[in-house]
């Protein structure tokens, strides 16, 4: 009311309009009076929903309104600031009042709904934050799991050397590669590749996993082996899930290698003299045709020969021009290292990486095999 005082002199100094005083002064000091009424009486507006909470406490607070007035219509008459008919000033003053108050219960009705869905967005954020942090921890310990299915160390034999790495695209991924050690002199190696990526190819890897490891025995060659995995594989997945397979049985005695690929990417046979051999064969992807008939394709090596079995996750790799690494590359980074296979591999996902930058669009795995 004070502030209404001292406003009402500023404009009357200035030599305002008297109507305009007066609205001015009622404003200050209704509003002055309403907040401290406004703020005892909120329990009785917050206590109840919408629409009763308008229902009763607007009444209240216009009640409220018309007294504050109807007091400071007795104090311009007083002061003599105004000598209009009291009627006529509180008539003024009570519209004035009616429209700060449903302006105030508007303002306090979207503040109260604002809160509310602050309120309710706050718990979804925070339901949504919980869920994706489990989310993470079981997609962690998946490929903790997934990494287990893999081999951690590849059995080294006389006259040959392996090394094998593996890149998902994702937190888990369907690439395979694995190495059974038969005997002294023979050992089967595999690399596979599930269609599809995520947990769907992930959980497929780890049956293709489990399969392999039953029927890779050393009397079972290669054909053999990929004919039980395709009946396996077509009788227990889902349409259009396949897998694309290369196995092979590696004698290091008689420096051969017994294969079959099942539509995987061929394998780079380069020789000591610097030609290069496809092992392509000519199976089908395993999982999509029953009854597809496979066989044993064999190859001679020779000291100095580096086998290189890759996914197309390393040939399709690409770059920011969606270039892609291609089959060059991989030989040129073949010939680029000595005849260590641990080397030629570390050269193989080093190059590959740099050239995509680490955004690898599939699950990149590579094998090697260097003959000494």
């Amino acid at each position: 009311m004070f502030i209404g005082l001292v406003v009402y002199a500023l404009l009357v100094s200035l030599n305002q309009q008297t109507s305009l005083r007066v609205m001015m002064l009622s404003i200050l000091t209704v509003g002055n009076l309403l907040i401290p009424l406004a703020f005892a009486a909120r329990r009785l507006y917050v206590s109840r929903a919408y629409p009763w909470n308008w229902i009763v406490f607007v009444p209240v607070q216009i009640g409220f309104g018309f007294l504050c007035g109807a007091a400071s219509i007795v104090l311009l008459q007083v002061t003599r600031l105004d000598t209009k008919p009291f009627w006529e000033l509180f008539r003024q003053i009570g519209y004035l009042c009616i429209v700060v108050v449903l302006v105030s219960n508007v303002v306090m009705f979207g503040v109260e709904k604002l809160k509310e869905r602050n309120e309710l967005l706050e718990q979804t954020v925070e339901k949504g934050t919980i869920a994706l942090h489990e989310q993470e921890e079981e997609l962690r310990r998946a490929r903790e799991i997934q990494e287990m299915l893999l081999p951690s160390t590849l059995p080294q034999m006389p006259g040959a050397q392996l090394s094998g790495a593996w890149q998902p695209a994702r937190a888990i991924g369907g690439d395979y590669f694995d190495a059974i050690k038969f005997d002294g002199n023979r050992v089967g190696i595999c690399v596979g590749d599930v269609a599809g990526k995520g947990i769907t190819a992930a959980l497929l890897m780890a049956n293709l996993q489990a399969s392999f490891r039953a029927l890779a025995t050393v009397d079972a060659t290669p054909r053999v082996v990929c004919t039980k995995l395709n009946d396996f594989l077509c009788a227990n997945t889902a349409a259009g899930k396949f897998v694309t397979f290369f196995y092979a049985v590696l004698d290091t005695e008689r420096r051969t290698l017994l294969y079959e690929n099942a539509g995987h990417c061929p394998g780079l046979l380069l020789r000591a003299d610097g030609s290069m051999e496809s092992l392509s064969g000519g199976g089908a992807v395993l999982g999509a045709l029953q009854h597809w008939v496979y066989a044993d394709h064999e190859v001679q090596l020779h000291p100095g020969d580096k086998l290189v079995l890759v996914t197309d996750g390393i040939t399709e790799a690409e770059d920011a021009q969606l270039q892609e690494f291609g089959e060059d590359r991989v030989l040129g980074a073949i010939r680029a290292q000595s005849e260590d296979a641990l080397s030629i591999q570390r050269s193989i996902m080093q190059r590959v990486t740099a050239f995509c930058h680490g955004n690898f669009r599939d699950d990149a795995t590579v094998l090697v095999i260097s003959m000494t």
